[in-house]
């Protein structure tokens, strides 16, 4: 099979996948993207093909074109990975905090755990500072990376860096333990614990 026919076959249904930017970068190749239903592959610079001068239609509202690269090189596609361009959700890098009486940002990565200090937000540091926050758990939770943080429970959201171990607990619970110091024991329920298992290891 050439080149051409197997960049074709690894087009998939860009639609299902909810693709609804007009161009898509697929390693060094770009896909366009259109709804009009055809493109003259005489409008892009695409490689030579038996059938280069023809129009192609991919689906009634899904139109997908292969065009090459900035280098003229049009690439292997049997071996890369898909990839798509997509307009990801950016999580927060930083939180903004007020204390005697200055304001600074604490990066994410450099917090240990956020959870609810006398009906308050706050977080803890990795060196042990800790900050009130003016937002809630449930807006902090929704800020921050799924990948790296975890809501063990209804006043606590850890970070994984600072898990230093995790033990069996009485009930089928987790008893976890921070490399910094919560001030209450940290628990995962049992229904929870299966959950918190597979984000340890599949993150």
């Amino acid at each position: 099979m050439d080149n051409y026919n197997a960049k074709m076959e690894t087009i998939i249904d860009l639609q299902q996948r909810g693709i609804d930017q007009d161009f898509i970068l697929i390693k060094d190749c770009l896909l366009y993207v259109g709804g009009n239903g055809t493109i003259n592959r005489t409008d892009f610079n695409v490689e030579e093909s038996p059938r280069s001068n023809e129009a192609f239609r991919l689906g009634e509202n899904n139109t997908a074109h292969a065009v090459k690269s900035p280098d003229n090189n049009p690439g292997s596609f049997e071996h890369d990975e898909l990839a798509y361009k997509r307009q990801a959700p950016r999580w927060k890098q930083s939180f903004l905090v007020f204390k005697n009486p200055k304001y600074t940002t604490v990066p994410t990565d450099n917090i240990a755990f956020f959870y609810i200090r006398n009906n308050s937000a706050a977080l803890m540091s990795f060196n042990k500072q800790e900050y009130v926050l003016n937002q809630s758990l449930d807006q902090i939770t929704s800020a921050v990376s799924p990948d790296q943080f975890f809501r063990v429970n209804r006043q606590y959201l850890i970070n994984f860096k600072a898990i230093k171990e995790v033990e069996l607990y009485f009930m089928r619970k987790l008893h976890i333990k921070l490399t910094v110091e919560t001030p209450e024991k940290l628990l995962i329920n049992k229904e929870k614990s299966s959950c918190f298992l597979s984000w340890m290891e599949n993150r």
